[in-house]
């Protein structure tokens, strides 16, 4: 690790401190990210003026993790397509390579080769696309830009003190994060406590779960207790500086932080594996487990939703949710999409962190931005949905998908359409048969979708390949009409990191596992009615879940895949903390929707069935074949190891002896 501390030097004092200042609405999320000239400086120089400094921050900021835009890794495929919801059909796609065939091997984090890399990055390569690109970046690089402003900001001769506090409770939130990133990808990590000087050498080794997780929440604690950190953006400033952490991001990340490490991956009575060899002597368990189960991590993670809740009402409930502004689809749509996909401004908080991916091909240019990935990766097959996600979603008075037995010839005699009077929030997730979309939310001019085969979606997919239809299903959330329309580049993006719906979310799983069914429940409706839906428990009264904890708690992991899915890699880290072995060794499943004719009999395959606006709405029957290409090795009886629920960390690091061990089965 010395060398890459030594490599981090040139990188954080080199290519990133003279970034542009943040001067427009679009700063945060573009100006400080673009390359900066390169211009030799010391870390002297960097803190010798405030507008330096300033700089140097921002570009800790361009390195926070999103899994559109952060490297090369698994060739552009975002992670999603390692769950259940999503799936990589791409030939070129990282996943198609090593993931689902199992040939993912330790030398994954060692390669530049995208098709064989981990879905995270441990090590940045050298040669490899740089961190001003969005390219491969190890998360020491950014925890050493931290720790030295951190330790050097009160050097600054130009900047007042409440402005310093709060630039150090942003570093520290941003270095909180970046171990988040690696903690839930590879367990107990290398925990760098300061900034280390060129040739100072680190041999700590690696720390315990339990330690890592425990350094990460003192990093959040130190960001609360920064006098100068702020609850909010002002809103008379927002348009500058939305995008910016607050304190209410130390608060929600550390709720969510708990979350994970009081899941079943780490705490329980046994680690989810164990070394069958010990390589370098300095294997142990307690690198991937805490030792043992302790339910009491649940009530820390829900008094971290209190304290969160509690500030944000000291605080005139700033942060709330995205409401809607009339009670039908176009209305609940219009909310949820602001929510997820737009930054806060002046009207709507609803973003705790979030990150603002490059516009890198404006000019129609390659790059690894938002346009790189929205259109060269998703649109080709990168990430298309899966028959499970459509079945995620609900119906709109509340109850859960009632059709799982229409699949099949003559298995739908009544003709009935099972994308109909759907959870608002499917529609804005994938593109299903629709006779009416409502006004202003037409795909592409048309005001009905006809994704049947032989219908419009089929016959008019991406012109070089068709593998973005491939399942039956095509990705809408974020894409929006990209098919010649211009909704999809309408306003600048914010990923979320975190937002409000997720820490109700948050709260409602940990107010479950200690034992208040009903305050979670209540927590869920808070969520779900935000998109007209009735309470769960009422709607599904066979699911007991006002006495069922199991079933509430399944139910509350499908509430947060339909709410912020595809968002932040959440429904694969919920898969993976929950060590769900039955979904990932699930086969998944791609539809296929066959128009009838009058005599309720299947039209041909291959022929043209678009659909023609004014003549009646047909009828339907379903097949959900289950995915051929990109055959995931994990399906096979007998495949699955544990090993898959952590990634391997580098070979090369491990050589370097200082104390760095691999995860077991790699």
């Amino acid at each position: 690790m010395k060398k890459i501390f030594n490599k981090i030097v040139v990188l954080g004092l080199c290519s990133a401190f003279l970034l542009p200042a943040c001067v427009d609405r679009l700063a945060i999320g573009d100006a400080f990210l673009e390359k900066a000239p390169g211009v030799d400086v010391n870390i002297d120089t960097v803190f010798t003026k405030a507008e330096y400094t300033r700089n140097f921050l921002w570009s800790a900021y361009g390195q926070l993790y999103c899994t559109y835009t952060s490297g090369n890794m698994m060739n552009g495929a975002p992670i999603d397509v390692l769950s259940d919801s999503y799936h990589c059909y791409v030939g070129w796609g990282g996943p198609i390579q090593s993931y689902y065939p199992g040939g993912l091997t330790e030398d994954a984090q060692d390669t530049e080769n995208g098709n064989f890399q981990g879905k995270f990055s441990y090590s940045t390569i050298a040669g490899g696309l740089n961190s001003d690109s969005g390219g491969r970046v190890s998360i020491y690089e950014t925890v050493r830009k931290c720790w030295q402003i951190i330790e050097n900001i009160d050097r600054v001769p130009d900047m007042a003190d409440t402005e310093k506090s709060r630039l150090r409770g942003e570093a520290y939130t941003i270095m909180a994060s970046r171990y988040f990133d690696a903690f839930r990808n590879f367990g107990g990590l290398c925990l760098v406590r300061k900034a280390y000087g060129v040739g100072e050498e680190f041999t700590s080794g690696r720390s315990t779960a339990w330690e890592t997780v425990e350094f990460i929440d003192s990093l959040v604690n130190c960001a609360i207790k920064e006098p100068g950190f702020i609850w909010n953006v002002d809103n008379a400033d927002i348009g500058q500086w939305s995008g910016r952490l607050t304190r209410a991001s130390a608060r929600a990340l550390r709720a969510k932080v708990w979350m994970f490490a009081a899941s079943p991956l780490f705490n329980s009575s046994e680690p989810y594996m164990t070394y069958t060899n010990k390589p370098t002597g300095l294997e142990k368990e307690e690198h991937i487990w805490f030792g043992k189960e302790d339910p009491s991590l649940w009530n820390r993670c829900l008094q971290y939703c209190n304290d969160f809740f509690e500030d944000n009402a000291a605080n005139g409930n700033y942060y709330a949710l995205v409401q809607s502004a009339t009670d039908d689809e176009a209305g609940y749509r219009t909310a949820y999409r602001r929510a997820y996909r737009y930054r806060n401004d002046a009207t709507n908080h609803e973003k705790l962190f979030d990150v603002h991916p490059t516009l890198t091909l404006s000019d129609g240019g390659w790059g690894w931005g938002w346009r790189g990935f929205a259109l060269d990766c998703l649109r080709q097959g990168g990430a298309v949905p899966t028959n499970e996600l459509m079945e995620c979603f609900g119906m709109q008075d509340g109850s859960n998908f009632p059709y799982a037995d229409l699949y099949g010839a003559h298995k739908n005699p009544d003709g009935i359409d099972i994308f109909a009077n759907r959870d608002p929030r499917l529609y804005e997730t994938i593109v299903v048969p629709r006779q009416s979309l409502p006004a202003g939310f037409d795909h592409g001019g048309m005001t009905y979708m006809d994704s049947w085969v032989g219908g419009f979606l089929e016959k008019n997919s991406n012109v070089s390949n068709k593998d973005d239809v491939a399942s039956g299903y095509c990705k809408f959330k974020w894409l929006l009409d990209y098919y010649g329309g211009s909704r999809y580049d309408d306003e600048p993006i914010g990923v979320p990191y975190i937002r409000m719906a997720e820490m109700y979310l948050i709260r409602a799983e940990a107010k479950a596992e200690t034992g208040d069914l009903q305050g979670a429940l209540d927590d869920l409706h808070v969520v779900r009615s935000r998109v007209g839906l009735e309470r769960l428990e009422a709607k599904n009264p066979g699911l007991n879940l006002t006495t069922n904890k199991a079933n509430l708690i399944d139910e509350i992991l499908r509430e947060r895949n339909c709410e912020i899915g595809a968002e932040c890699g959440d429904r694969l880290y919920d898969m993976v903390r929950r060590k769900r072995q039955d979904l990932f060794t699930k086969p998944l499943h791609e539809i296929r929707i066959y128009r009838l004719d009058a005599a309720g009999n299947r039209l041909d395959d291959g022929e043209d069935h678009q659909y023609t606006a004014g003549e009646p709405w047909p009828k339907f029957e379903y097949e959900k074949p289950e995915i051929v290409v990109g055959h995931r090795r994990w399906w096979d009886e007998g495949y699955w190891t544990n090993k898959w629920y952590l990634d391997p960390v580098s070979r090369i690091e491990i050589q370097k002896g200082y104390g760095l061990t691999q995860n077991p089965g790699w």
